[in-house]
């Protein structure tokens, strides 16, 4: 909490008002002040992003949110599907893949630097998943160290290999998921 202290110096008006003291000459008042603690998101996050047109291609996509944060955070990530899954057709035993595994990491820029993930796969990214910042409490996840974000983003890195590197081909149609972001003062 931020203290200011201001020192005055007396006057014959102060000095009356003092009788215990014969003859001061100056008088010391402690003025306070708080800033309340504040961390969000801001207003300029994306709320979809297409990923290339061929999904069996290998792929990186990098997405900035932008952070509100004036004391130490953390952000956490979950997906709803552990996968980019099929929209227009479920496994019908042919043969073919009808979901995506993805990878994901996360970078926090702050007024200390740049605090980083590991990466990890998109079906540890449950709340209870085995990635260290999945997390759906805001306040859990990646921490900042003790760093701040006025004015900075966290960076959300999505990658997959080509489909040609694993055993099975996608089956034709849309794919999707949806990665849930919270973020919070530390706890």
């Amino acid at each position: 909490m931020p203290a200011i202290r201001i020192a005055c110096i007396a006057t014959g008006l102060l000095a009356a008002m003092a009788p215990a003291q014969a003859h001061p000459d100056s008088v010391a008042i402690d003025v306070t002040a708080e800033i309340k603690d504040r961390c969000g998101f801001t207003g300029t996050a994306p709320t979809s992003v297409d990923a290339p047109r061929d999904l069996e291609d290998a792929a990186s996509l990098s997405i900035k949110v932008g952070l509100d944060c004036n004391t130490p955070y953390a952000v956490g990530v979950t997906s709803e599907n552990g996968a980019l899954v099929n929209l227009d057709a479920s496994d019908d035993g042919s043969g073919y893949a009808f979901e995506k595994k993805y990878r994901v990491a996360i970078a926090l820029e702050t007024d200390r630097g740049t605090v980083r993930s590991e990466r990890c796969r998109s079906n540890e990214l449950s709340a209870d998943g085995r990635c260290d910042f999945a997390a759906s409490r805001a306040g859990k996840g990646l921490k900042s160290g003790r760093g701040i974000s006025v004015g900075r983003d966290a960076i959300i890195t999505i990658d997959w290999p080509a489909q040609s590197t694993l055993p099975r081909r996608l089956a034709a149609g849309r794919y999707k998921d949806t990665l849930i972001l919270v973020v919070g003062p530390r706890g």
